[in-house]
């Protein structure tokens, strides 16, 4: 497969994701991507099921189902619109700018997220729930999502309204840092103020306060990315300063070990989705592709806005590292990779590559294609033929498996599990990163 064939597919792969824009009545009214989440089915067979039918039932009957199904997918739609903005970056067509880029930027800050409660009180009942505005939500991920998506629109159009819905979100995040386990920033929040005490945004079975990954690598992706567009828009000026300083902050925490930083960034140069409740990276928790490759965009950046190369120097220190780590079904923690040079989630395959009998979680789904993306802007920085081959077997072998609709699976080396818009934007992503580094 030649690179004509991968321009002759990218319209296609970008015209077969917007059959899920809005889908549904609320993603129609919101801008949003639809995704039909099998978890919110009725099923009265079920009889373990009792209360998840209950919940259901009631969000069926008062029409609630699509509303709760998209917005639990927020963070997709942001990264469906990154990877429709890069399409037409890459392309030149722009047939997608208004009646999805912008129709979204217009409408999505009207859907309802609410600020959840924790405690009741007669100041504070539950029947007074505040809803979240703008690009703003209960998660701090979501919200960096947001953010590179508008400094991509604001890259392919130059509106700067884009910039400032992007500042505006970034405050937000800033909001979020504070000196528990020496800095960074929380993943989400507890009644709309950041969760200090872990009392709503942790993983399951977690005690205390929660700072994770990519809530931190999208902290600093998003301070070096909006302080390099304000430094290029104004070199003599301030503006950037701050972002930069917020860049490095973030950065020196993340890749310092204690007490000055949490060392998310293990001994083989890869990044494990958090610390443990101690606040110690001691490699016992999962390795994600997409964990791999914010932080490589972030560094990219900030090292343009420094200029400092040292940064580019660890960004290929960990996409060398994380496109040469073999996929292990035996590892200890959960650790993603490389099988027969085809880049896999570690729960998106049996062990040699093949197709899994179910699903895995659609969350995943999405990870490989952020990975790519940012890996082909470090080629564009390097132009280290790895980098380019890695994409390029990648898309061949991706390309080979879609569907005749040319829909993407899960898994790129096998065929399509199931068609749903978050795979598709991975797959885009991967067209994306092949167009890019061509």
């Amino acid at each position: 497969m030649g690179m004509q064939d991968v321009k002759a597919a990218a319209p296609l792969v970008a015209q077969a994701l917007q059959q899920w824009y809005g889908a549904d009545p609320y993603g129609r009214k919101a801008g949003l991507y639809s995704y039909d989440d099998p978890s919110l089915a009725v099923d009265w067979k079920n009889s373990s099921g009792l209360r998840r039918n209950l919940v259901n039932s009631v969000l069926a009957v008062t029409g609630q189902r699509n509303r709760a199904q998209d917005i639990n997918r927020w963070w997709d739609s942001a990264n469906a619109i990154t990877a429709v903005i890069d399409y037409m970056s890459v392309t030149g067509d722009r047939s997608y700018l208004g009646p999805v880029v912008e129709n979204t930027f217009s409408r999505a800050p009207g859907t309802r997220r609410p600020v959840y409660r924790r405690r009741v009180s007669w100041s504070r009942p539950y029947f007074r729930i505040q809803n979240y505005q703008g690009f703003i939500n209960g998660f701090y991920d979501d919200e960096g999502w947001w953010a590179l998506a508008w400094i991509s629109a604001y890259d392919l159009t130059g509106d700067a309204n884009y910039l400032a819905a992007a500042s505006d979100i970034f405050q937000d995040m800033a909001g979020a840092w504070d000196d528990f386990w020496g800095g960074g920033i929380y993943w989400g929040k507890c009644d709309g103020s950041p969760d200090r005490l872990g009392a709503a945004a942790v993983p399951r079975g977690w005690k205390g306060g929660y700072k994770n990954a990519i809530a931190n690598e999208l902290f600093i992706t998003v301070a070096a990315s909006l302080g390099l567009r304000y430094q290029r828009r104004n070199p003599s000026g301030t503006d950037h300063a701050g972002y930069a300083q917020w860049a490095v902050r973030g950065w020196e925490w993340f890749s310092s070990p204690a007490p000055n930083g949490i060392a998310m960034i293990n001994e083989a140069s890869l990044i494990n989705d958090s610390p443990d409740m101690q606040g110690v990276n001691n490699n016992t928790e999962s390795i994600w592709s997409y964990n791999q490759g914010v932080i490589l965009g972030g560094l990219c950046d900030l090292s343009e806005l420094a200029g400092d190369e040292a940064y580019l120097g660890w960004a290929e220190k960990i996409a060398d590292a994380f496109t040469g780590n073999p996929w292990s079904a035996s590892s200890r923690p959960s650790q993603s990779g490389v099988i027969h040079g085809i880049l896999h989630e570690h729960n998106d395959c049996r062990p040699a590559g093949s197709a899994l009998a179910t699903p895995p979680s659609v969350d995943s789904t999405l990870f490989k294609g952020i990975f790519v993306r940012n890996l082909a802007r470090l080629y564009l920085k390097t132009k280290k033929a790895a980098y380019q081959q890695f994409i390029l077997a990648n898309v061949q072998s991706a390309l080979a498996q879609v569907n005749e609709h040319h829909q993407f699976g899960c898994n790129w080396a096998a065929p399509v599990d199931v068609a749903d818009f978050v795979r598709q934007t991975a797959g885009l992503d991967l067209v994306n990163a092949a167009l890019r580094v061509s």
